[in-house]
């Protein structure tokens, strides 16, 4: 539901490596929720035992990915005069530079995110 009013929706494909945006957001969850041995064992953590930095920096490239084709997809379409999702939106304050605070892709991906 949310992706649909964020990305206008259901669901996006990245075209990467064919994972569902469904299955990169599980992974993240997942590599979030396992114990960090290093938070407890601090010396531990430059080491990667549990391949925790190396999967979460995959998830983020998927995430990358995933938002610059959506971003691309909302660029090519882009109606000021119907704007239809959250994306838009912010492509529309991007490109007025009325706003106190500079918005560009950067800016779009972390807030969409």
């Amino acid at each position: 539901m949310s992706s649909l009013m964020v990305f206008g929706k259901k669901r996006v494909e990245s075209d990467h490596d064919k994972k569902s945006f469904h299955e990169v957001v599980l992974e993240g969850m997942r590599l979030a929720a396992v114990p960090n041995l290093a938070e407890y064992i601090p010396f531990v953590g430059q080491f990667d035992l549990q391949g925790l930095v190396k999967g979460m920096k995959e998830v983020s490239k998927v995430y990358d990915k995933m938002l610059d084709n959506v971003i691309d997809e909302h660029v090519e379409v882009f109606d000021k005069d119907n704007l239809k999702d959250f994306i838009h939106v912010l492509l529309d304050c991007m490109e007025s530079n009325d706003t106190d605070f500079p918005i560009d892709r950067y800016n779009i991906k972390a807030i969409a995110l």
